[in-house]
């Protein structure tokens, strides 16, 4: 695309400026407690005057913007030359480097190095996206719709709406790739298009265990010591990209107690919006769903890596990512079984219901939402565990074969083992109790596979009795066709067809609550915006954000948590647990250690509003220098989730120093530390 082309694009879908306010909403920041998570389109710059002093310009705004990038399919990033280096998180990279990785290496666990730009190595799959315009198309989403419309028809006329506003995108701005944002649970539609960079190479990235020290231990606590970086670099037409006029320039001296921090990056999800309805049924019900059926999963895969190094080697980034999520959630579980919490949710909502019972216009447009979310919730108490649970593997091969050959195919159903391992009953058996724990005895489902026997019982009777288990015979089966398949009583197979239709009917019940839903939601986002505008953040939604913050200690354990913490403390906690995993260090930091300055820092807090996908995000100061790069963190930010505060949440992020020393002083990698610092 030309400069031309390109300038005229940013003209006609950049929209910036707030909309109009009504009175009070100065105090909807502190009244709501949405958070800090400001889009690029509608910052209030106002607040930042007011706030810190700082005056927000448009060009700064517009070279953060185009230096910031979305990382692959969760994360963050950023140009940090403008040679089109890109710097993220280890755990951003992990998958991408393991597939790289040579069949007799492992650059996950050992860290690698290109010794040159022409060694750095392409990581298959990976993409980063620039966001390069915005343009507001509430009014064209919204076009046709009727207040008397009911939920299916205006799901299907936004549906239609966008369809025609993505195709015009594609037509007139070929070369991006656009993307239609639904921000206030749509209150506010925008069009952001993206410049896809698709071939990505890796540069240098640490030990595992220098990314990831204190394994999941220290995970999304502080003070910590996590080295959690790796650089690649963008490359268009088999060069370098030119990211001169958009890239973050390198601070050495990196952050301070009390310095003004930004964080630029594409937060995943927030739920700031749900009523209290649905935080309660996201308490009760999904939450307590999701993590047992995670811990089951963790030990089964723990299980079998301690039996073969070549499976540990590829489930490590899997269970990582499941120690991850177990973690959060079990964070944002207890920030939702937390009295104050809920009652502040509950606090907040009523004042907005009280602001929309005093305008007629806005009462009946949107104050009923709250009712029908309750309703709604309700409904998904009864179906959701349901969808959850059930799962084929729990019945056994046979079961699953016979699942798989009437949707899939012989070919599919025969990949799957005929006999079940000790370890895949052990499993089922897991699932199969956890289902009895929250569906009971009386579960139509389970019951039919049951008859009366014990679970382990049904399922050696099942195995026994089904032809599933005997691949010729199911060949046989299947060479007779449909009608022989129909007309079989294979055991296996009658319980599939009772399954299939009791789970059809869970299925098309969950489908309407969920289309209900999002109508409704949207009503609540329109109120939130009818009332507020974009005087307060919109939730976040895996789209780039600016998110201001102060770097500060805090009150921890009846102490406080330092600022920064330094090599001191890391060398520190690896001899105070005897160099053991998960505290162990690889051996070059060992040996260097009389090399690294121990009084340089380490990691940092600050108080910048993040949640998942912020990982790889730049922190960087008032001139727009990098100073830090975000990694995670504490656990006492997870219900920010749901509700927003900066008394002790804090964000976690490695220091440009730690990054320096390791580059340096352990990694040998002073061509990247010189392109970074020019």
């Amino acid at each position: 695309m030309s400069t031309a082309l390109f300038r005229s694009l940013l003209s006609a879908l950049i929209v910036l400026g707030a909309s109009a306010l009504l009175t009070d909403r100065a105090l909807a920041q502190n009244d709501l407690e949405l958070g800090k998570m400001w889009t690029f389109e509608n910052v209030p710059k106002d607040y930042f005057k007011q706030t810190h002093g700082f005056d927000l310009t448009q060009s700064w705004l517009d070279k953060v913007r185009l230096a910031s990038l979305r990382f692959g399919g969760g994360c963050s990033a950023s140009f940090v030359s403008g040679k089109g280096l890109v710097m993220t998180n280890h755990h951003c990279c992990r998958d991408f480097i393991a597939k790289a990785s040579p069949e007799n290496e492992d650059w996950v666990k050992d860290g690698f190095l290109a010794s040159s730009m022409a060694k750095e190595v392409p990581l298959e799959g990976l993409t980063v996206q620039q966001l390069a315009a915005m343009k507001d198309i509430t009014t064209a989403v919204n076009d046709g719709i009727a207040d008397s419309d009911d939920g299916a028809t205006i799901t299907s006329k936004r549906k239609a709406n966008q369809d025609v506003i993505l195709e015009a995108a594609r037509t007139n701005f070929p070369r991006l790739s656009h993307e239609i944002v639904k921000l206030y649970q749509g209150g506010m539609f925008q069009l952001y298009s993206y410049r896809i960079y698709d071939d990505i190479r890796l540069v240098v990235a640490p030990h595992l265990q220098t990314a990831h020290f204190g394994g999941d231990h220290d995970n999304f606590t502080y003070p910590r010591y996590g080295i959690d970086f790796t650089f690649c670099r963008a490359y268009e037409d088999g060069k370098p990209v030119d990211s001169s006029k958009n890239f973050f320039r390198w601070n050495s001296d990196g952050a301070e107690s009390g310095d003004l921090v930004f964080v630029t990056g594409s937060p995943g999800s927030t739920g700031r919006l749900m009523t209290h309805a649905q935080l309660e049924y996201t308490r009760d019900i999904l939450y307590p769903i999701l993590l047992e059926g995670w811990d089951l999963q963790i030990a089964d895969l723990k299980a079998r890596s301690a039996k073969s190094a070549d499976f540990e080697k590829e489930m490590r980034p899997r269970v990582l990512r499941l120690e991850n999520s177990i973690k959060a959630v079990t964070g944002f579980l207890t920030g939702l079984r937390d009295p104050n919490l809920m009652a502040r949710k509950a606090e907040w909502e009523d004042a907005l219901k009280k602001r929309l019972a005093g305008d007629p216009e806005l009462s009946e447009k949107y104050l009923g939402a709250w009712d029908r979310l309750a309703e709604i919730s309700q409904g998904m108490r009864e179906v959701e565990p349901v969808q959850r649970l059930i799962n084929g593997s729990m019945f056994g091969p046979a079961v699953q074969r016979a699942f798989t050959m009437t949707r899939q195919g012989l070919a599919e159903a025969l990949k799957i083992p005929a006999q079940s391992s000790p370890e895949a009953k052990g499993l089922a058996m897991a699932r199969f109790e956890m289902g009895l724990r929250w569906l009971g005895k009386g579960d139509p489902i389970l019951s039919s596979f049951l008859g009366g026997k014990k679970p382990a019982q049904a399922y050696d009777a099942m195995a026994a009795a089904s032809l599933f288990v005997d691949d010729d015979a199911m060949t046989k089966l299947a060479d007779g066709g449909e009608d022989a398949i129909e007309a079989s009583q294979d055991p296996a197979l009658v319980l599939v067809r009772k399954i299939r239709k009791l789970m059809e009917s869970v299925r098309e019940r969950r489908g309407e609550l969920r289309a209900a839903e999002n109508v409704e939601k949207t009503r609540v986002g329109q109120a939130v915006f009818a009332v507020y505008g974009t005087s307060v953040a919109p939730d976040a939604t895996f789209t780039l954000r600016l998110s201001d913050g102060i770097v500060s200690e805090y009150p921890c354990n009846g102490t406080i948590a330092p600022a920064r913490t330094s090599f001191y403390g890391m060398y520190g906690r690896n001899v105070e647990f005897g160099n053991h995993h998960p505290f162990d260090l690889p051996q070059v930091w060992l040996d260097r250690q009389d090399k690294v300055d121990l009084s340089r820092s380490v990691n940092f807090v600050a108080t910048n509003d993040i949640i998942g996908g912020n990982s790889g995000s730049p922190v960087i100061d008032a001139q727009a220098r990098i100073v830090g790069l975000i990694f995670d963190g504490n656990i006492e930010m997870l219900p920010n989730r749901f509700l927003y505060r900066d008394d002790i949440p804090r964000s976690v992020s490695v220091h440009v120093a730690a990054i320096e020393e390791a580059l340096t002083k352990i990694y040998d990698a002073k061509w990247v530390m010189q392109e970074l610092r020019n």
